[in-house]
């Protein structure tokens, strides 16, 4: 395909990318991957949060979408992620098990498109996770981290490293509608 790649969007990482925080080898690899060939069941986000900060329910989303030039036709999917705890603090994040089958067919259906006409053929990954302040809310020092899991039997790559959340918190204040901000009321 042309223009497939994988485009990996924890807001933060767009946010912070002239930013020490965001690990370019991981956007490397990750940008290396095509959405017709990557297995979504495999994909995995953690996250570790400071005090005063959380992912509310259906605050982690795995999208899919696709768009042929040629016909003008486009598709979009977008599926919440499960979330769960790790003993050592992190928030881990997948695509639930029952959403696999249908992210499949709708790579099936990206893969029909590319063999008809691959230089029409665009598509993209996404995942984005919107946090919320809480109680206090977080230090003003507060940082936060991300990593990628891209393969079954994979390391967890770290994508943004000790970024700091006031960075965050600004830039979103400034750039209304930038985040579904309301799942945090």
């Amino acid at each position: 395909m042309r223009s497939i790649k994988l485009i990996f969007m924890v807001l933060c990482a767009v946010i912070l990318q002239a930013c020490s925080s965001v690990i370019l080898p991981t956007v490397a690899k990750l940008s290396g991957l095509s959405p017709l060939e990557a297995d979504p069941q495999d994909f995995q986000i953690a996250v570790t949060l400071p005090d005063g900060v959380a992912i509310p329910e259906g605050g982690a989303k795995f999208g899919f979408a696709f768009a042929r030039s040629d016909t003008g036709e486009a598709h979009s999917e977008s599926y919440p992620l499960e979330q769960r705890e790790t003993r050592d603090g992190k928030t881990l994040f997948r695509i639930a098990p029952s959403d696999i089958e249908a992210l499949r067919a709708f790579q099936a259906m990206a893969a029909a498109w590319e063999a008809e006409d691959p230089r029409a053929t665009s598509g993209s990954i996404t995942m984005s996770v919107v946090a919320c302040s809480v109680g206090d809310g977080p230090a003003p020092d507060a940082t936060f981290s991300t990593a990628v899991r891209i393969s079954a039997d994979g390391l967890f790559l770290p994508l943004i490293r000790n970024a700091r959340v006031a960075d965050v918190i600004e830039y979103v204040a400034d750039h209304p509608g930038l985040t579904e901000q309301s799942l945090c009321q």
